[in-house]
């Protein structure tokens, strides 16, 4: 695997109700990128369009990754991706071992 993802933690609250740091991993993936355009009609008569972006992110064996956690990349145009998981997948084997988990963003 030749790219790598940034997932950053919340580390909470002090006394005085302010964040305090996290802590910051740095795990080796694939990453595929992909948009659609989603065509929905509303109760009107008119349609509307939206432009839908994700990612799905492969990481070996069972990854410790959060619902909670902030994960951001950058693709090969430069451009930096930070967003929060949707959906987390653990892909298992037949015998019942985590192959990958697969993280949509």
């Amino acid at each position: 695997m030749r790219q790598t993802i940034t997932v950053k933690r919340g580390g909470g609250l002090d006394d005085w109700g302010n964040p305090m740091p996290g802590e910051q991993l740095t795990l080796k993936c694939r990453i595929d990128e992909g948009s659609q355009l989603r065509q929905y009609r509303p109760a009107g008569t008119t349609s509307s369009e939206t432009i839908v972006a994700t990612a799905r992110i492969m990481l070996d064996k069972l990854a410790d990754i959060r619902e909670t956690d902030t994960i951001s990349f950058t693709n090969e145009l430069g451009q930096t991706i930070e967003r929060t998981p949707k959906e987390i997948n653990v892909k298992r084997n037949g015998s019942g071992k985590p192959m990958l988990t697969e993280v949509i963003i």
